[in-house]
């Protein structure tokens, strides 16, 4: 692995994570999309997703062989047990595949990860930047993005982690309670801050 400097992407569901991280991908950092590689892990006939299905039963798994994540998630986001049983299982996975990654990877990369702590994946991370909203804000991006009802939305929310949590534990926190503009101009400085860090 050459000269790499790794910053975790995390925060709260509905928060703007994914705007921000196009503002850093715009400025020229590498990302690492952990969504993505937990689709890679979990992907027909792999090794992830038969461990899964001996762990929550061959109903998540369609005829055509595919992962159910709508049924998964209706298991998993309103029991804790279940999902921390989930996180223990398919953490390993994830962990594995990104470091496979960052073996190519040189300068500054971006761990968009939204179960970044959940994971354990911080532990390799320089920093973590957080992006975060207040709890109506989120409620009402996810069920409008998700096409979810209040409820299931609510559950949702109350699996993750709150605005403090990721406070106390970021070297910068974004909050996206503003204009989207402003939310730009946030991750824009946020970036720069990075790059300059590099430089020096």
């Amino acid at each position: 692995m050459g000269k790499v400097f790794i910053y975790g992407l995390t925060g709260m569901s509905g928060a703007g994570k994914s705007t921000v991280c196009k503002v850093f991908a715009d400025k020229g950092l590498n990302i690492i999309d952990c969504d993505k590689v937990s689709r890679e892990v979990t992907k027909k006939d792999s090794k992830c997703l038969k461990k899964l299905s001996e762990v929550f039963s061959k109903d998540i798994i369609t005829q055509s062989g595919e992962l159910d994540r709508r049924l998964l998630g209706g298991i998993v986001f309103s029991n804790k047990e279940k999902l921390q049983l989930l996180n223990d299982t398919i953490y390993p996975y994830i962990t594995y595949n990104i470091l496979k990654k960052l073996e190519n990877e040189k300068g500054i990369v971006i761990l968009d990860a939204p179960t970044l702590f959940e994971s354990g994946i911080d532990f390799i991370c320089d920093g973590v930047i957080s992006v975060i909203c207040n709890r109506e804000a989120s409620l009402n991006r996810i069920t409008l993005r998700d096409n979810i009802d209040i409820k299931t939305a609510m559950d949702r929310l109350d699996s993750q982690h709150d605005e403090d949590y990721y406070k106390k534990r970021s070297l910068y926190c974004i909050e996206n309670n503003e204009s989207l503009d402003m939310l730009i101009k946030k991750a824009e400085a946020v970036a720069d801050k990075l790059l300059d860090m590099v430089k020096k």
